[in-house]
């Protein structure tokens, strides 16, 4: 496997779109990713990145694809490849309909990006010595970049930390997989699911993940942890993982349907961007921006593939939550909508209604979460949109 940082090596990760917005020609990029990789090989090379508030990103082409190559790098050595969230629902929900006894155990790990050792994860990578010098000290110059060097753990946004993430808690992951009354385990970032068959285990799985936990400097978030009876996760206790709200309804004879909603933290934060789209709206007096917005919300869109520009990933509101098979949320969130949408009470209401014109409301009033989700309605934005999008509500 070829790790080097050659300008040949780096610029078969760049995308045409990135030349695109980058208003940069293939042979001019080409020629300052030569003055780039001369610089890591002398050791005088700087990454130039930027945190807002809490995250780390950086607007530089030759940043981006050193950082791409560096991730490759070490995910092809360890062979990384992270949990899948639509595959987790999907076996969470189908275990959930099991006739058979068992428990579930629902935790995370309190500020999990910020809590990884480092020093630690830099030990491991040199002692495994699987990656090569310049792989390492490109890392290094990540964690005693200015931003981050009195900062700890690993940086939130560079898609770098996910990888390495995952790598830190390999062991952790073994070890719980392999207590004998564990059947399932799953953990997708930093939230952790477990069914398990012997209710008088709880306390010995407990302490197995407070234990290795700790081994690594991690804890878990007490106020998310939950235990549950396979037989009662009722409405007024339902399990929430992924996004999901999950709830069992008894049927005849012994059997029983799982319910599949959205988990209330995300009806929640949509009715945030909701009004928060609404009040910039107030602000800026910016009708497309406000539209846009509301398209994301109640539809869907591509997400381009960080090295395939043919392949693309789907999100949105059908997308992100296609294993919900009851609709009263999204009709919760519609009603909401356009509450605010008519509203003419308080400030909130009179300053929105002075300045929606008819014909915005009219055409506001068209969009509909369900309408989004039942049709799988699409939308296209490209990256500067995409960014103006989510810029109120960070």
């Amino acid at each position: 496997m070829n790790q080097n940082f050659t300008a040949e090596q780096l610029i078969r990760l760049c995308k045409k779109s990135e030349l695109i917005r980058h208003t940069i020609t293939k042979s001019k990029l080409l020629a300052d990713l030569e003055l780039a990789a001369n610089s890591i090989n002398d050791g005088t090379f700087e990454f130039n990145i930027t945190i807002s508030p809490n995250y780390y990103y950086t607007e530089n082409l030759i940043d981006k694809l050193i950082l791409r190559k560096l991730n490759d790098n070490i995910k092809r050595l360890y062979k990384d490849e992270q949990a899948n969230r639509h595959f987790i629902v999907f076996q969470v929900k189908t275990l959930l309909g099991d006739e058979c006894p068992f428990w579930i155990y629902r935790t995370d790990i309190s500020s999990f990006y910020e809590s990884i050792d480092r020093e630690r994860l830099i030990n491991k990578l040199k002692s495994d010595a699987l990656l090569s010098y310049f792989s390492l000290w490109l890392l290094n110059k990540i964690f005693t970049h200015p931003h981050l060097a009195t900062k700890t753990g690993l940086p939130r946004g560079l898609p770098i930390s996910a990888t390495l993430s995952e790598l830190y808690m390999r062991k952790f992951d073994r070890f719980i997989r392999g207590i004998s009354s564990v059947f399932y385990y799953a953990r997708f970032v930093d939230d952790i699911i477990i069914f398990y068959n012997k209710e008088n285990n709880l306390r010995s799985i407990q302490e197995s993940i407070d234990e290795n936990l700790k081994e690594v400097g991690l804890i878990k978030n007490q106020s998310k942890t939950c235990v549950f009876s396979g037989e009662r996760i009722f409405p007024e206790k339902p399990l929430e993982y992924l996004g999901y709200k999950f709830v069992i309804k008894k049927l005849k004879k012994g059997r029983k349907e799982v319910i599949v909603s959205l988990a209330n933290s995300k009806v929640k934060k949509i009715k945030s961007r909701i009004i928060y789209s609404f009040l910039d709206f107030i602000k800026n007096k910016n009708s497309i921006l406000l539209e846009n917005r509301i398209k994301f919300l109640t539809g869907n869109y591509n997400v381009k593939s960080t090295f395939d520009e043919r392949h693309h990933l789907k999100a949105g509101i059908y997308y992100n939550y296609n294993y919900i098979n009851t609709l009263k949320d999204l009709d919760e969130l519609n009603l909401f909508y356009h509450k605010a949408l008519n509203s003419k009470r308080h400030s909130f209401g009179n300053q929105l209604s002075i300045i929606l014109t008819p014909t915005l409301s009219d055409r506001l009033r068209k969009y509909s979460f369900r309408h989004g989700f039942e049709n799988k309605v699409k939308y296209s934005f490209n990256a500067s949109i995409m960014k103006e999008i989510n810029s109120c509500w960070r």
